[in-house]
């Protein structure tokens, strides 16, 4: 039965990359064909190869045939690629990517060559040691606190999600460095890993390659509330996609009317338009009747959250001074004002209270198609006790 169960798990490894020009090895085939012999092997060792590592493998051993063989081992241990020169293993550095691969591999060759003329001349285009990059604004998260720490923050997220051996990562990463050094008090950038195999993060975001980058807006926020980023990964495309962004998907602005200080800093003082709903009292309007109205309105204005809206609610009566200067006392609640304090301009929205009646009535006001009247200054607001 054990020997049946070790064949099983031995034909498994040898089938992952069956159909390719890369050789499937076992144990004897590589000590016979690769470290006894005097030639030139690219083998990759794994225990959990991703589906981008192994496409790129197939890849390059597609470029190598016929010039140097390509190999892979299942070893169970860990994953790693190596060259195998004369039996000696150097071990490849570089990323995942078949033409860096194809390089590394004839550097070796190249090497070997000249070492048997004596001389072994500076490479073309070798490269120079990487720069150090600072990431110490970027926040790394996991799988285990992902959900919780972006969905239960008020605040913008830009988050990448990556994998260490990617190549478009790697280069991307000093321009997220400096992105995340730049966002600092604006947006808070991440990044995690979700590379490994049954990665949360990977199927409830919906990556399919990497990088990924995800964009989740300031303020409430629920699964799948996220915009995807598909532009230019450099650092001004990216730091002008997340302010823009992080503008467009502003927090919904809708409290209580309770005092004339929070009049005056949002409204009074607002360039666009200040939107009053008066809901009737909780005496003629039970809570669940009251919720009602307030749960339409907010998610009727919620995609013009971008637009300059700001949007208050107030019980029928708690205002009213301010209901009579609008002639709102007795035209039945609930009912809804519009005031542009700049242009010292207000509007009432005619008909009942439903998501078609509000979006006509704002997006005709902010196009200029609704009728306005001017008012002059405007009632001191009453203090609500909650």
């Amino acid at each position: 039965m054990k020997a049946i169960f070790f064949a099983l798990l031995i034909a498994l490894s040898l089938a992952n990359f069956s159909g390719t020009d890369v050789h499937e090895l076992t144990q004897d085939d590589f000590n016979s064909k690769v470290q006894d012999q005097k030639t030139f092997w690219v083998i990759v060792e794994y225990s959990n190869l991703s589906s981008e590592q192994r496409t790129q493998v197939v890849l390059a051993a597609e470029a190598l045939k016929g010039m140097i063989n390509v190999g892979a081992l299942s070893n169970g241990a860990s994953t790693i690629l190596r060259v195998y020169s004369n039996g000696q293993a150097i071990e490849y550095p570089g990323e995942w990517e078949a033409q860096e691969i194809v390089n590394f591999a004839f550097d070796q060759v190249r090497d070997f060559a000249f070492k048997r003329v004596g001389k072994v001349p500076k490479k073309q285009g070798e490269k120079t040691p990487e720069p150090q990059i600072d990431e110490s604004d970027v926040i790394v998260l996991t799988d285990d606190n992902l959900d919780e720490t972006i969905l239960n923050s008020k605040e913008a997220w830009f988050v990448e999600f990556y994998a260490p051996w990617c190549g478009h990562c790697k280069k991307l990463a000093p321009e997220w460095a400096k992105l995340a050094t730049a966002l600092k008090g604006e947006v808070k950038v991440a990044k995690i890993d979700a590379s490994v195999e049954g990665s949360k993060a990977k199927g409830k975001y919906k990556v399919e390659g990497f990088p990924t980058i995800r964009f989740f807006g300031a303020g409430e926020k629920v699964d799948g509330d996220f915009e995807s980023f598909d532009g230019a990964r450099d650092y001004n495309t990216l730091l002008s996609y997340a302010r823009e962004t992080n503008r467009k998907l502003k927090p919904l602005f809708f409290e209580q009317l309770v005092n004339q200080q929070q009049f005056t800093d949002n409204c009074l003082k607002s360039t666009g338009l200040c939107v009053l709903l008066f809901v009737p009292h909780i005496y003629d309007c039970d809570q669940e009747c009251r919720d009602a109205y307030l749960n339409t309105y907010k998610e009727t204005v919620k995609p013009l959250k971008s637009k300059p809206l700001v949007h208050f609610w107030s019980q029928a009566g708690d205002q009213y001074e301010l209901e009579e200067q609008f002639g709102l006392s007795g035209a039945g609640y609930p009912s809804v004002l519009a005031l542009s304090p700049k242009k010292q301009l207000f509007s009432k929205m005619r008909g009942s209270l439903t998501s078609a009646n509000v979006d006509r009535f704002l997006n005709n006001l902010l196009n200029g198609k609704e009728q306005v009247s001017r008012f002059g200054t405007i009632v001191p607001i009453e203090e609500v006790k909650n």
